[in-house]
């Protein structure tokens, strides 16, 4: 089940993993408080042997906007999963983000894109100069009803001039020189960041080989997952992947971005990339996977809407800003009962498939 609120489906999560007697931890955020005024905090729950040289690692809710369907997945693991074999454990880590998921925020409390925030601080920041191209444009101060289309227009002229690469780096990139825009990957390790590496340590530290799947939502067709794997090509992690979910689904991460002619964006921050640097004695292979939901240009949208509702000034449309949060909200998590069923199906299918690839390992 899928829940409308981070509050829900905290409880949810954690109610179902009291029931399979699993190992719980919480590790709260101090000084924020949830959209109902809750505590805020990303909870793990451990099912099987703490030492077990094997595991699987499953989050959710690096984006605030994309948590609650990858809360989802995680409740459905707990409830149906059987219980993984003695060499292997299964840690779930819940709600990455927890102020964007109570609040519908892709960022954090500070406006942080704490999925682009794994880099390492101490080497200067050569600037996103994409970033600046796409700002204007991508973060209004008004909203408009021709926000989006002005948007894409701007959008093909920068490809025009500069390329598909270019366009997606400023578009997706990764960017920390504007602490209001979108991408923003924060001038130091966020709370998210610091926690998240505490509980590696803790639960994977001596783990052998681990699996991971990091769950986020909008890119992909329509109620399908679509794989964002970070493993290089002719790498050891991407044939392994491979075997468990097929070499077609975790080689085309190109096809992401419509209109692009194949280009990708220079990815900066990103925890899948950095995990394996987490547990330098561990085999490490897994993958982004998405929900996917609506077009490049919705979605788009839908992230445009999240940085006025948060920074802009005046909204000058026809339609309300309560209007503007729904539609936001429906670009990364379809309300359509169609749609969360089968996302929920395929993930599960999908950490079957991790959790035999972890056997066969």
């Amino acid at each position: 089940m899928i829940y409308e609120s981070y509050k829900d489906a905290r409880a949810a999560f954690l109610q179902a993993a009291r029931d399979r007697s699993a190992a719980i931890s919480e590790h709260t955020l101090s000084g924020a408080k949830g959209r109902e005024g809750e505590v805020l905090a990303m909870d793990v729950a451990v099912i099987g042997e703490s030492a077990a040289p094997k595991a699987l690692l499953v989050v959710s809710g690096e984006h605030g906007l994309e948590g609650l369907p990858g809360s989802g997945a995680q409740l459905d693991l707990l409830l149906r999963m059987p219980d993984p074999p003695r060499d292997t454990k299964i840690v779930l880590v819940h709600a990455l983000n927890p102020w964007g998921v109570s609040h519908g925020s892709r960022g954090n409390e500070d406006n942080v894109d704490v999925n682009r925030n794994f880099v390492d601080f101490d080497v200067p920041y050569v600037r996103n100069v994409a970033y600046d191209e796409i700002f204007p444009f991508m973060c209004p101060q008004d909203w408009t009803d021709d926000a989006v289309d002005r948007a894409a227009a701007n959008g093909k002229r920068v490809q025009d001039e500069h390329g598909g690469a270019f366009l997606l780096t400023g578009m997706t990139g990764g960017q920390r020189h504007e602490p209001t825009g979108t991408n923003y990957g924060g001038s130091g390790p966020s709370w998210t960041r610091r926690t998240l590496e505490q509980i590696v340590a803790q639960h994977l530290a001596s783990s052998e080989k681990v699996a991971f799947v990091d769950w986020h939502s909008g890119f992909g067709a329509y109620g399908e997952l679509f794989h964002l794997c970070t493993h290089a090509e002719g790498s050891e992690a991407l044939d392994r992947v491979a075997t468990w979910w097929g070499r077609e689904a975790v080689t085309r991460n190109a096809t992401a971005f419509q209109g692009a002619g194949g280009a990708l964006p220079n990815w900066q921050g990103m925890f899948a990339t950095f995990l394996p640097g987490l547990i330098p004695n561990a085999a490490v292979a897994g993958s982004v996977i998405e929900f996917g939901t609506f077009p490049n240009t919705e979605v788009r949208s839908a992230i445009m809407i999240d940085r006025f509702l948060r920074f802009g000034r005046e909204n000058r449309s026809s339609v309300s800003r309560d209007e503007l949060r729904s539609r936001m909200l429906s670009g990364f998590a379809p309300v359509d009962p169609a749609w969360r069923s089968a996302i929920l199906t395929r993930a599960f299918e999908a950490h079957q498939k991790a959790l035999e690839g972890l056997a066969a390992w």
